[in-house]
Order: structure tokens, then sequence, then C-alpha cells
């Protein structure tokens, strides 16, 4: 059941009837099984309508907020950018993040009614990924509270969970790659697990599966998945919560195969140091001390 966003309602019409985090089962009903903690994976999210919006909105960004990487992956990042010592240079956020559809108040609520400490993001990064286009196994780092909630919009990935190897056991396989932070450490050639992430779903991801694990997405065009423990392609261990029947039947029957299209995420997260100082930290729109 998604949480509607609407921006034609006639004022009569009650907050709660336009849909709130309410209206959603409580956040531990979405719990990915099967992996460290803690991921959860929320389908439909928003409506097609909202997704539709929302894409449009980051289409009509300045120019300038686009930044390119090298792999052609376009991205931007709203709420500031971090200072090479990690700390957020804040920037107050566009109203079609924080006014219609509020999406980031919306998913705080979500995740407070289900946590013992409410989150407050402050900054939301941006990824544009076209078809055959990914990104490589990372951490997000120290710099953000372990809890990040990410909103897929246009078209499905694959999302690859990936620990790091040990070093007293002959397992994991010995091809790896290596990590990039201060202390190098030996990245597990095989991913620990694989999640299908579609479109208008958010995927929350916490706890050690944030602070010791890493994610990414492999350069591909078209993807096959399985719930099994055998099948054709990468088997996904959230199939439970997918909550479309096509991919359902389709999984029974064996495996789902879907080209990639343009998919967009909004990746919202918390900085743990702002400019501070005697400066004012800006803030959805506000004045909020650092």
């Amino acid at each position: 059941m998604p949480i509607a966003i609407h921006d034609d309602l006639p004022s009569t019409v009650e907050p709660e009837a336009q849909g709130s985090s309410s209206s959603f089962p409580d956040l531990e009903h979405f719990r990915v099984q099967g992996i460290p903690p803690a991921a959860y994976y929320v389908p439909e999210f928003i409506t097609e309508d909202e997704e539709e919006f929302l894409l449009r909105k980051i289409e009509e960004s300045p120019q300038p907020k686009w930044k390119t990487v090298g792999t052609g992956r376009r991205l931007q990042y709203w709420g500031g950018n971090m200072s090479k010592n990690g700390v957020l240079l804040p920037e107050p956020f566009p109203d079609w993040l924080i006014g219609f559809p509020n999406i980031v108040e919306r998913i705080e609520h979500f995740l407070a009614d289900s946590s013992a400490t409410a989150p407050s993001f402050n900054q939301v990064l941006i990824n544009e990924y076209q078809p055959g286009q990914g990104i490589s196994p990372h951490e997000d780092g120290p710099a953000f509270k372990p809890l990040v909630a990410t909103l897929s919009l246009g078209s499905h990935i694959v999302l690859d969970i990936h620990h790091y190897a040990s070093t007293v056991s002959p397992s994991p396989p010995m091809t790896a790659t290596i990590s990039d932070d201060a202390t190098p450490r030996v990245i597990a050639a095989s991913p620990l697990a694989h999640l299908l992430v579609m479109p208008r779903s958010l995927l929350v991801l916490s706890s050690s599966l944030y602070t010791s694990h890493l994610h990414g997405i492999r350069g591909k065009e078209k993807d096959e998945v399985h719930a099994g423990e055998e099948g054709k392609g990468d088997r996904i261990v959230n199939a439970e919560l997918l909550g479309q029947a096509e991919i359902g039947d389709a999984l029974r029957e064996g495996s789902w195969t879907a080209e990639r299209g343009v998919r967009t995420s909004l990746t919202f997260r918390t900085a743990e140091k702002t400019v501070k100082g005697g400066a004012f930290s800006l803030h959805r729109g506000g004045m909020k001390k650092a």
C-alpha cells in the first residue's frame, strides 16, 4: 500500500485521508531475512504519479547541480556537500523535497514510528543509472549515521551486498578487490546477498549491514533473478517482500528476467557533523544551530 502524495486535493480532505506513515505496517514487517542486520524493503512506498513528479523535478534541476563521475553516472547533492574532513556544508533542501511532496519528513515519520531514535536527514544524494551503469562495492562511510533510506524511481536494479574477506578462513573465494579506506581490506569476490529493488520502493540499510558491509550495483543491461536454492541468475533474498504478483508468479516458475531502464535513486542520510563555530546550519528552509 503506497503512501499517497497529492498536490491537487481539496482543502477539506484531512491529512490522514491523504496518506501517512500510519497506513503502513510496522517497519519490522519489511525486514529482509537471511542477511546480517538490518535491511528493510518497503514496496510501493510512493505512487506512480508521485514517482513521475519527483523524476520531473529532478530533471528540471539547474544544470550545475549535476555532477558526472568517471563511469558516466550522473549525481546531485541536496542539503549541502561534504568537506574533505567529512563535515557537511549545509544548504536548504528544495521545496519539492520539503513542501510538496514532503518526502523527507514522510520517510522520517515512517522510520520514527518503528525506531527509538528518529532520523533527521540533512542530505539527499541523487544517482542516475543508465542501463549498463553500476557502482563498485562501497561503504557510505563514518561521516554519516548508520541508517540510510533509498527511494528508487524509474527502473529496477539488483543491489549486491558484499562483505570483507576473513583473514583466518579459506573462504570466501580468492579473487577479490581491495577497499580504498585508510586501512585496506580485502573484499570477498562473491556477494553475500542480492536484493531486487523495484521502482517506487524504499530500501533502508542500518546497523552492522551499514557499518561493516558494502553494497554495489553491477553494470548490466539485463537482470535474471530467482528465489530458490537453485536457478538461473542471482538468488534474491527479498522475494517475499516484493508485493508484485507478476514477479511472484515468474519466480515460482523459475526466474524473472527484465531489461534495465534508467533508474534514479534518492538516498536520504544524516551527516554526523555540520559546520559549527557560531554559524548556523540551513535546514529545511530555516535556520538552525549546528
